[in-house]
């Protein structure tokens, strides 16, 4: 029987914020927004506040350290929203980085206020906020306060989950294998090591230490490979890559912004999944891969039990 690994998933707290915002003027933006919101918020932290800039968008002096937050745009495809018309984005700081949420609230009425967003710079106001938790997700709670990634384990990791798995990608999911992105469909083992991985980091970071040890990840990750494939049946023809180009304001040129879309199914045998569910429980909170502060990564679990 695999030890629980688990446990120490309380030594990392994450906060969801999710914001009401309503056009003022109309705003004309891309089909994915990830990277007009994510400009625009870090330009108006860094015209109201630049140490907090510097602490949330630049963490380390080598630019290694994650992003300590997700902000994860309207995930609508129009290219315009009208006068009046009202849209949502979410904001998710971890441990540590809760303390930011004031700054960070300010940033965003800055910038529907005062920048405005969008090739037009369309203004907006913020309506109202509400605090995520994992219990119900049509249900906000009370206090701003952020959940305990052990509580999000314990609620989310449902236990139905027996012999298959897929999950599904509503924005891009960017994985890298030896240096390169991943162009098809992962394998779990591969998946749930870089999942794991980002735990670890923002555990380490911005919590109170790594989630799991060196001797739990590598055991966790050799029976992810030995128990979990690709169920290729129905996954060949829906994970797909699809290029995503933005412009960096920053680099001052076009870049590629790529990533997976579609869905993802492994298959196991019975209970197979038990032993990974408390950390992807986490990851449709914290998001998977790269460039995930622009909202990029995200997942959600579709529980499947084939008895």
């Amino acid at each position: 029987m695999t030890p629980d690994f688990s446990l120490n998933l309380q030594k990392l707290t994450i906060a969801k914020y999710l914001f009401r915002l309503r056009a003022e003027t109309p705003i004309l933006l891309p089909p994915y927004k990830g990277s007009s919101f994510h400009g625009g918020f870090g330009h108006a932290l860094k015209r109201i506040a630049p140490f907090y800039y510097k602490e949330i968008f630049e963490p380390g002096s080598d630019g290694a350290k994650p992003k300590p937050f997700v902000l994860l745009p309207p995930l609508d495809t129009e290219k315009q929203y009208p006068a009046g018309h009202n849209f949502t984005c979410e904001l998710t700081l971890f441990g540590s980085a809760e303390q930011f949420f004031p700054i960070c609230h300010a940033a965003l009425e800055f910038l529907g206020r005062e920048l405005g967003i969008g090739s037009n710079r369309g203004k907006f106001t913020v309506q109202s906020m509400e605090t995520a938790q994992p219990f119900r997700q049509d249900q906000s709670r009370d206090s701003d306060k952020g959940v305990n990634c052990l509580d999000i384990a314990t609620a989310c990791g449902n236990s139905a989950v027996r012999d298959s798995l897929t999950i599904y990608l509503p924005t891009r999911l960017r994985l890298k294998a030896d240096g390169r992105l991943v162009s098809g469909a992962p394998d779990f083992h591969l998946f749930f090591a870089r999942l794991l991985g980002r735990i670890n980091t923002l555990s380490s970071l911005y919590g109170n230490g790594k989630a799991v040890q060196a001797e739990g990840r590598d055991l966790l990750i050799k029976l992810a490979a030995e128990t979990i494939a690709l169920d290729r049946q129905t996954t060949d023809n829906s994970c797909v890559w699809k290029d995503l180009p933005r412009y960096s304001g920053r680099q001052k040129q076009w870049m590629k912004f790529g990533g997976l879309t579609g869905a993802i199914s492994w298959q196991g045998k019975e209970d197979d999944f038990q032993p990974f569910l408390p950390f992807l429980a986490v990851g449709e909170w914290i998001h998977a891969g790269g460039k995930t502060s622009f909202g990029l990564g995200k997942y959600v679990m579709e529980r499947k039990n084939n008895d």
